[in-house]
């Protein structure tokens, strides 16, 4: 069976006609990773980076870095990661006022 996910960044997003036509779904082998889980791990990967990206700019500063480019695309992983990160949690604040809002 072909797997119709498509990663995006640390998510994995199902297409939205769902599962391929004449797929049968898999069962579930282990337990599924809840969105709290997918969000820590996502938070991780960003910190990650942003620990790598100033790792990068410690060792061009001290003159020990293989090239500016290795250095400036650790720093874009690391900026365009948490941009997306920022993203998802704009979204998240906005789902929450939202259902504040249908509440009242």
């Amino acid at each position: 069976m072909v797997d119709s996910t498509i990663p995006i960044g640390g998510f994995g997003v199902q297409p939205a006609g769902g599962p391929a036509k004449g797929a049968s779904p898999e069962p579930a082998k282990e337990k599924a990773a809840g969105f709290d889980q997918i969000l820590r791990e996502s938070i991780k990967k960003v910190d990650r980076l942003q620990h790598d990206a100033e790792e990068a700019i410690k060792s061009a500063a001290a003159g020990d870095a293989d090239s500016v480019a290795e250095v400036m695309t650790a720093v874009e992983k690391a900026d365009l990661a948490f941009r997306m990160l920022m993203q998802v949690r704009n979204k998240l604040v906005d789902a929450y006022e939202e259902l504040m809002r249908l509440r009242i």
